[in-house]
């Protein structure tokens, strides 16, 4: 059982730790928005307070800790909203201000609890340690560090100024909140955490193709797309892989035949390429590889697509199906291309291969201007 909650907590800091990671500019972006609508809804409460606070505590007035508090929160809303209009999201700006924020709110409650109304038990600073974990989506460790020092600060200020009874009493009040604040914080990063683990899996499962694994038409040739329209020089190779003969497999001996062999090409093209690769079956029989940063010369290159075709041959006659593929790759070294440009010479490499009569491969080099 021990080990099991070993293994619980490893899981669990793990999954939070790839959440921070994955969607800090997802995170970021949040934050600020979070920010505007803390900050104004603080000015906005602040208003409300001031007005009817004298109409339910007779004889109230409002303290320079009051009066101060509003101006602290509007220049937090109007540093947040100009920031928002740069169209910037630094992370390490956002939370910067983020924790700023937190710690001046933390700093306003604490003087307005303690020092007007020494007398009087705290009111606010409970309830603040409560809403701190909803307010900005930080790591546990900033959150728990934040209230750690504020509690401190809290304690040694509440020991000076109110009688011992009434310390105490304030002291035990915020150290249950600041329990419970850990665990509502421990709760609402999980639940963010799995959240995020969710749709990242859906979003993976959207770009993959069911049968093969590999990425799906649109995935694929997005991903593409995006690694040649840079207008930068690019050292790469685009690969047309076509089954031969697929609609007469499937007619002739099935289609759990023709499906084991799409499956078997995309595990195929899954272990002989490099996960920096882009790979995907962009059409029925049709695959498309990218071998990105790829330096190698012409030759080499035909050499690897006469093994991956000789390759597919032999895992195939394993299985009972005697199935070819014709290979069209175009080279690129260190040229700007746009992704049209090479999928138009790369699909006529394909062509001309299934042209000179099937189970064959054509390299063409991308001509220099």
């Amino acid at each position: 059982m021990f080990f099991n909650l070993i293994g619980f907590i490893r899981k669990d800091l793990d999954l939070k730790e790839t959440y921070f990671k994955s969607a800090e500019n997802e995170i970021a972006k949040k934050n600020l928005i979070l920010l505007q609508i803390s900050s104004l809804l603080n000015v906005l409460l602040l208003v409300l307070f001031y007005i009817i606070t004298p109409f339910i505590i007779k004889g109230w007035t409002i303290t320079l800790q009051h009066f101060l508090f509003l101006p602290a929160a509007l220049a937090f809303f109007i540093i947040s909203t100009v920031y928002a209009k740069t169209g910037r999201r630094d992370k390490r700006v956002i939370t910067g201000i983020c924790l700023a924020f937190e710690i001046t709110l933390f700093a306003f409650v604490i003087s307005i609890d303690v020092f007007p109304y020494p007398d009087a038990p705290s009111s606010f600073l409970p309830l603040l340690y409560i809403a701190f974990p909803a307010l900005f989506i930080l790591r546990f460790r900033q959150m728990f560090t934040v209230m750690f020092l504020v509690e401190v600060v809290y304690a040694v200020a509440v020991l000076q100024i109110k009688n011992p009874l009434m310390a105490e009493n304030d002291i035990f009040n915020s150290v249950v909140s600041f329990i419970f604040s850990l665990a509502v914080a421990h709760v609402i990063l999980k639940l963010r955490a799995d959240d995020h683990d969710i749709r990242s899996r859906y979003k993976r499962l959207s770009m993959l193709d069911s049968l093969t694994g590999i990425l799906n038409k649109k995935s694929c040739e997005n991903a593409i797309s995006q690694y040649l329209n840079t207008n930068a020089p690019v050292h790469c190779a685009l690969l047309f892989l076509d089954l031969d003969d697929f609609k007469k497999i499937n007619d002739t001996i099935g289609h759990s035949a023709g499906d084991r062999l799409l499956e078997e090409t995309g595990k195929l093209l899954h272990k002989t390429f490099h996960a920096s690769d882009i790979i995907g079956r962009v059409g029925g029989d049709e695959f498309m590889v990218l071998l990105t940063n790829y330096h190698d010369s012409k030759e080499s290159l035909k050499k690897r697509c006469t093994a991956l075709q000789r390759t597919l041959q032999q895992i195939m006659q394993n299985h009972g199906v005697q199935a070819t593929c014709s290979i069209g790759a175009l080279l690129v070294k260190g040229q700007c291309i746009s992704f049209q440009t090479a999928y138009t010479l790369a699909d006529k490499c394909l062509y001309d291969a299934k042209s000179s009569g099937k189970n064959n491969c054509i390299v063409q080099t991308l001509p220099k201007e």
